[in-house]
Order: structure tokens, then C-alpha cells, then sequence
């Protein structure tokens, strides 16, 4: 049976609190590896980093608010071929979600992983976390500990809060920010001097944690469900209303280089060797002059469109929202709108949601008799 828990805050510290807490999952032999954001490179950016000894847990920030890429994709790394390590991993609701849908493609095994969730507090573009850390007066430890406070500030009482960074526009329209088939869940909703811990009841007591209900941070995540959903629908009504034909959408991705960065960072575009890779898209370059004498005019590079639809066909049922493909994109393309679009068409239509549960089969992906 799983129970509520609470970690008390020493002076306000919450990071060194949490810190104690994963330490702990080591000592104990709980895990005996954590796969965990970690400040990197002075503070100005934080990185998924897998700890073996809780002696390097003092940089450790469970609550990052940068994601460098969808932690999903480490974790298939480190878990598909099943190595049977007790590896523990901290993970975002996107992050899990995306997980699920690489287990159900067979791309990573979540047999002897312990996953740790969070009640996310929203991300921040990698670029504007290392610029806020390195202008200004204060040290990237104190800088890290603002944004943290502003991000907890901005779940409880968004009408009062101030954010020195902006919130990624994905995070703006989550309606996945708590997590779903964590084995542990930490959260700072509605929690003063203190962190929530949703666990096993044996775990709690091995951990030696105080059982506490938390009502407050059930009534944080309502309210800000209310406020995501309306800020999702309008975003995806307002991209709706302008793209009525094919020509609008070619317009939203004219910028398009083909450089694949989209596809590189999506956790469930996980293929080994990408279609639009392969030599079928290295012509030869008499080609090129062909296909220009026929149309009058070629653009370069070709396909871009195709590329595009050939992503969505591919990854619509499970594409999670992460919005990586748009961090990624050198070209500020709005590819989380674009494709949260195309995916909320996609999901609703097969009546599936991506990363909701591990019984649901993936659409498309198995044969079914007709009528089952």
C-alpha cells in the first residue's frame, strides 16, 4: 500500500533534503545505481547523470529546471538490453511517459528500475538557464535555489508570480505535470518547509520517513490543471484557425533546414537508421538537375514537407508533448504546437493516450481480428 511521507526542510534547503533522500535509496541497497539531473559545467546547465557512490549526490537536483533532452532516452540506453541493475531514475511526467511508450516498443526494460517521479515545476530552454546563471550578481548555487523557489511560487500562486527565465512553451501547456506508474513520487505542490514523498508503506518505514497526508498539494495540481488544459486549448484552437490547408502548414516548417536535430532529440523517434538518412536522399546529384529541369525550380534542401509528415505518421500515437523537437530546432520552428496538434487529433481518433498505462497497446502497432 502506498503512503504519503514528508521530508523536513532544514533552513529552507530543499535541495540538500532531497539529496539525503536519494542518498538514503542508496545506503539502504534500494538501488544500487541513481540516474539523476546533476549541475554540469559550473552550474550553467544540469544533465541526467548516473551515480553509483552518494558522495557525488551533492550536486544532484531532482527538480531541474533544464532538460537537455528527454531522460527517456537514457534510460533505454542504460535498461535495453536488460543488465539487471537495481538503477533507480528521476524522472519528469513527460519523461516517464515517454519511457512507457519505448517499453511498449521495445526499446527499453523497465525490470529491476525504481522510478522516481516528480511533480514537475516546469522547464527552462538550456540556453537561458546558463545565460541567468552566468550575468548578474550571486553564485549559480544561489541563482539554482532562486529559480527553484519561482517555479514552486509560479504551481502555487501563478497570478503572483515572477519568473526570471521562461517557462519552455511545452511546460506552458502540460497537462501532464504529476506522474503516473512512478514507483516514488517527490513533490513540492503546497508543501511548506518540506517535501512530499508518495511511496510503498515498508519502503517508508525502511526509510525511516513520517507518514503525513498532504492535502495541499491536491488542491495545487487541480488548480493548475484547470490552468493548463484552457491554455493548451487555446494555443492548439488558435494553430487550428490559421491552418486550414496544406499550403499553411508547408508555410509553419518553410524554415526548415533538414537537419534531423527534431528527430534527434524526440525520445520515441527511435529508429536505428532513419529512412531520410539513407542514400533513397542522397541522390546523385544529376538528379537535382532533372527534377529542376521538370519543375522549373527545385528547393533545396528537398522533402522538407514530406520529412515533416513522415515524422508525424510515425510518431503521432506517441508522441508525449516533451517538446524537445522544438528545443532542438535551430530554426525556432513551433514544432510543440505543430505536433501537439497532429498528436491530440491522432490520440483522440484511436482513443489512445500516449504513456498512460503499459497494457494499452501502441495503434498500429499490433493486428487485431476484426471485431476484437
Amino acid at each position: 500500500m502506498k503512503v504519503e511521507a514528508f521530508i523536513s526542510v532544514k533552513e529552507g534547503n530543499i535541495l540538500e533534503a532531497v539529496r539525503e533522500f536519494l542518498a538514503g535509496l542508496l545506503k539502504e541497497g534500494i538501488v544500487d545505481y541513481l540516474l539523476v539531473p546533476e549541475a554540469m559545467a559550473g552550474g550553467q546547465t544540469q544533465a541526467p547523470s548516473l551515480i553509483k557512490d552518494p558522495a557525488f549526490l551533492a550536486k544532484a537536483n531532482p527538480f531541474s529546471p533544464v532538460m537537455p533532452e528527454n531522460t527517456a532516452s537514457v534510460v533505454s540506453r542504460l535498461t535495453a538490453d536488460n543488465p539487471g541493475k537495481k538503477l533507480g531514475v528521476v524522472l519528469r511526467p513527460c519523461e516517464i511517459r515517454a519511457l512507457i511508450e519505448l517499453v511498449k516498443l521495445n526499446q527499453a526494460n523497465l525490470e529491476s528500475v525504481t522510478i522516481i517521479g516528480i511533480d514537475c515545476l516546469g522547464t527552462v530552454e538550456v540556453e537561458d538557464y546558463a545565460k541567468f546563471i552566468k550575468e548578474g550578481d550571486g553564485s549559480a548555487v544561489e541563482k539554482e535555489a532562486l529559480i527553484l523557489s519561482e517555479l514552486k511560487h509560479n504551481i502555487e500562486k501563478p497570478s503572483e508570480a515572477k519568473l526570471s527565465v521562461s517557462l519552455r512553451p511545452a511546460c506552458n501547456m502540460c497537462v501532464y505535470f504529476t506522474p503516473t506508474l512512478a514507483d516514488i513520487t517527490l513533490s513540492l505542490y503546497g508543501i511548506e518547509n518540506g517535501i512530499s514523498v508518495n511511496l510503498e508503506d515498508s519502503l517508508a518505514k525502511q526509510l525511516k520517513l513520517e507518514v503525513k497526508e498532504h492535502p495541499a498539494r491536491q488542491k495545487a495540481a487541480k488548480s493548475l490543471l484547470g490552468t493548463r488544459k484552457a491554455e493548451r486549448e487555446k494555443v492548439l484552437q488558435t494553430y487550428r484557425d490559421k491552418t486550414k490547408t496544406v499550403v499553411d502548414f508547408a508555410d509553419d516548417l518553410s524554415t526548415c533546414i533538414r537537419c534531423y536535430a527534431c528527430s534527434s532529440a524526440c525520445p520515441v523517434c527511435y529508429c536505428r537508421t532513419c529512412f531520410f538518412k539513407t542514400d533513397t536522399f542522397k541522390p546523385e546529384s544529376e538528379r537535382y538537375y532533372r527534377w529542376a529541369d521538370k519543375e522549373g525550380a527545385l528547393r533545396m534542401p528537398t522533402e522538407t514537407l514530406l520529412y515533416h509528415l513522415t515524422r508525424m505518421n510515425h510518431v503521432g500515437a506517441s508522441c508525449i508533448s516533451c517538446g524537445m523537437c522544438e528545443s532542438a530546432c535551430p530554426r525556432n520552428i513551433p514544432l510543440t504546437t505543430i505536433f501537439a496538434a497532429v498528436a491530440d487529433s491522432v490520440q483522440k481518433t484511436l482513443e489512445y493516450t500516449a504513456g498512460k498505462s503499459l497494457d494499452d497497446k501502441i495503434p498500429l502497432s499490433s493486428i487485431r481480428p476484426e471485431g476484437a
